[in-house]
C-alpha cells in the first residue's frame, strides 16, 4: 500500500485500499471495511444502488462497494452479515478481494459501544424481506420507511457506529454500502 492509498475522508475517518494479498496490521475494533463483490449479487447491489438511488456522475463511485463488516478486535474478527445471518467473521477472509479498511477517530469508549451492540446481534436472521423492501424504497426515490427488522450489512455496520455516537441522516435499515462510503468520503 502506498501512501497516496490512505487518504483523510472526514474530519474522523482515513481509509486504505488493500488490493487483493494486501491486508492491514493495524486493526482496531469499531473500524470497518467496505468490500466490492464482484459475483452476481454484487453487480446487482451496485446495479440497483447506481440506477436507483446514485444516479449523479459525483456519485457513482460510491456504488463501487457491495458489502460492509464492522471490526470488533485488533486480531481481525468482524462482525458481518452474510446469506447466514449476523456472524463473526475474520478480515483475512478477503485477503483475496478488493477492500477499503475505514479507520475511525473514536474515542475507546464509543469503540467498545460499537463492538458490543455488533457482538449481541451475531445469530440473528439475514433480513431478505428488508433487502427486497431497500430495493422499492430506493426505485419510489426513498418514499417509504423501512421497518427495524433484521439486518443487511450496511444496516449492522450503521447501527454499530451510531452506538458510538456518529449520527447519519438515514436509519440504519436504509443504508447500503454507498451510503456509507458517501458518509465517510470513501472513493475507490
Amino acid at each position: 500500500m502506498s501512501a497516496r492509498d490512505t487518504l483523510p475522508a472526514t474530519s474522523m475517518s482515513a481509509y486504505t485500499h488493500c488490493r487483493p494479498g494486501e491486508t492491514i496490521s493495524d486493526r482496531r475494533p469499531g473500524d470497518f471495511i467496505l468490500v466490492r463483490d464482484k459475483g452476481w449479487l454484487g453487480l446487482l447491489i451496485r446495479w440497483l444502488v447506481g440506477n436507483l438511488r446514485y444516479r449523479a456522475p459525483a456519485d457513482r463511485p460510491y456504488t463501487y462497494w457491495t458489502h460492509a463488516a464492522l471490526v470488533v478486535s485488533s486480531a481481525g474478527h468482524m462482525v458481518e452479515v452474510n446469506p447466514r445471518g449476523v456472524v463473526t467473521s475474520h478480515i483475512r477472509l478477503y485477503r483475496d478481494r478488493d477492500y477499503h479498511y475505514v479507520s475511525l477517530d473514536l474515542p475507546d469508549g464509543g469503540r467498545a459501544a460499537a463492538v458490543e451492540f455488533a457482538r449481541s446481534c451475531v445469530g440473528q436472521k439475514y433480513s431478505v424481506r428488508n433487502f427486497l423492501l431497500l430495493t422499492v424504497s430506493a426505485a419510489l426515490g426513498d418514499r417509504i420507511r423501512m421497518p427495524d427488522s433484521g439486518h443487511q450489512c450496511a444496516s449492522l455496520v450503521v447501527a454499530a457506529l451510531q452506538q458510538a455516537g456518529i449520527r447519519f441522516d438515514r436509519k440504519p435499515t436504509d443504508m447500503t454500502p454507498a451510503d456509507l462510503a458517501k458518509h465517510f468520503g470513501v472513493v475507490p
